[in-house]
């Protein structure tokens, strides 16, 4: 075992593919030089990356702290004799970490580089950081290891377990296999596990039981006919421009951040139809934590690109709009400034409580708008068309409920069965 008095070599580390290729990019030769050239600049990378302070004390010795994820403090104290010693300490440690990483590390790893290479948005980077943060706390079982120490076994415990106490739903879990297949297939990929995930998953056995029933309201899931009636002739009685808005989106079913995101350019009169073809996200921004919301120029699937199909009516409803909101490059605009989605949902709730109903979201109207267009016998495709959808599957799994007063239902019912 080394003391704090040998020597710590960079060389013990370097493979010899590394120095020549470094020897390569460098034009130089000679192997000797080249590998104390390359082992100093090793040093200095991994002294570069120690995000401590260090620092000598009044008795001489030398101190900093290490990051580490089982100390209740999320560091720990070192203390060597010279700075020599300290400094071989911080590069070991960074080339272990390198070498050794916990899961966390692979995880940011993975995440990183998908939002780098445009695999994932900013609000997809910043929703699997937030899973991460809710599945993986400090003291779970797969960070208490090194990466290359968790087994089979470790993961099956560790999901089992997540899905027990923290009640997840099958919705839920989803999230939670995401990020584990995302983490495993990272790490294989760079020799960091054996495991293949995959074949993990294909033979890991869940029962149904094991999972959360959601309880849904579904009365809560789509505006009956009723209220469908109220609540527009409502909006239109105000004639905000955010009143518009969220009558147009009973018109359209747009989700709101596409609505939210429409240009005045996006409207074509002449063929009675809209061009969706951007989104409002949001996100936190990694480094600041500031809160970001901006207009990304392409929809939120590759569906969602789509000349979407308006009655008169939602033609009415958009030149009031064009009316009020004279100024400004996009369509919801107030005082120059474009109107956020959340804006929609809070005057959507404002409606709610002026009209005594059940609280909805704006999703709630899209819901609303998919089963409209199926109980009025549209065209399955045009349906899913209309909708942004690929197929018609997703709509009336997610998008179908009924929302029939009770006097409908019955005459409905009644009618079927007298024939």
């Amino acid at each position: 075992m080394k003391t704090e008095h040998n020597i710590i070599s960079i060389a013990e580390f370097i493979s010899n593919d590394e120095l020549l290729d470094f020897a390569v990019k460098n034009d130089n030769i000679d192997l000797v030089g080249i590998r104390n050239e390359y082992e100093n600049m090793k040093r200095e990378q991994y002294l570069e990356q120690h995000n401590h302070t260090v620092w000598q004390s009044n008795d001489g010795k030398w101190r900093t702290y290490l990051d580490d994820v089982n100390s209740p403090r999320g560091y720990v104290l070192k203390v060597r004799t010279t700075e020599k010693a300290i400094k071989d300490l911080i590069i070991k440690y960074y080339k272990d970490k390198e070498l050794n990483p916990y899961i966390d590390q692979v995880f940011n790893e993975w995440n990183n580089q998908r939002l780098y290479f445009g695999e994932i948005s900013k609000q997809s980077h910043n929703r699997y950081l937030n899973d991460f943060k809710r599945f993986f706390p400090k003291d779970c079982l797969l960070r208490q290891k090194k990466f290359r120490q968790i087994t089979e076994k470790d993961i099956e415990t560790f999901i089992k377990t997540t899905i027990h106490e923290k009640k997840l739903s099958s919705k839920t879990y989803s999230g939670l296999r995401t990020i584990i297949r995302g983490i495993f297939k990272y790490g294989k990929k760079e020799n960091l596990t054996t495991i293949s995930i995959t074949t993990f998953f294909g033979d890991l056995e869940l029962s149904r039981r094991a999972f959360t029933r959601k309880v849904v309201d579904k009365e809560s899931e789509v505006f009956n006919e009723n209220e469908i009636t109220i609540v527009k002739s409502y909006l239109q009685k105000r004639g905000t421009i955010r009143d518009l808005g969220v009558l147009l989106a009973f018109e359209t079913g747009l989700r709101v951040g596409e609505l939210s995101a429409l240009k005045k350019e996006d409207i074509i009169k002449s063929r009675k139809c809209i061009h969706i073809q951007r989104t409002e996200i949001t996100y936190k921004d990694p480094e600041t934590n500031e809160r970001i919301c901006e207009v990304r120029d392409f929809p939120k699937t590759e569906a969602g690109d789509r000349y979407l199909i308006i009655p008169d009516s939602a033609i009415a409803i958009l030149d009031d709009i064009l009316i009020q909101s004279a100024s400004g490059e996009y369509l919801f605009s107030e005082h120059g400034k474009r109107i956020r989605s959340n804006a929609f949902n809070r005057r959507l709730t404002r409606v709610c409580d002026d009209l005594h109903i059940k609280h909805r979201s704006m999703h709630k109207i899209r819901k609303t708008y998919g089963t409209t267009l199926l109980d009025a016998d549209v065209d399955e495709s045009t349906v899913a068309e209309q909708m942004g959808h690929s197929d018609i599957a997703t709509t009336k799994r997610f998008y179908y409920r009924s929302n029939k007063n009770d006097n409908t239902k019955f005459e409905q019912i009644s009618k079927a069965l007298s024939c």
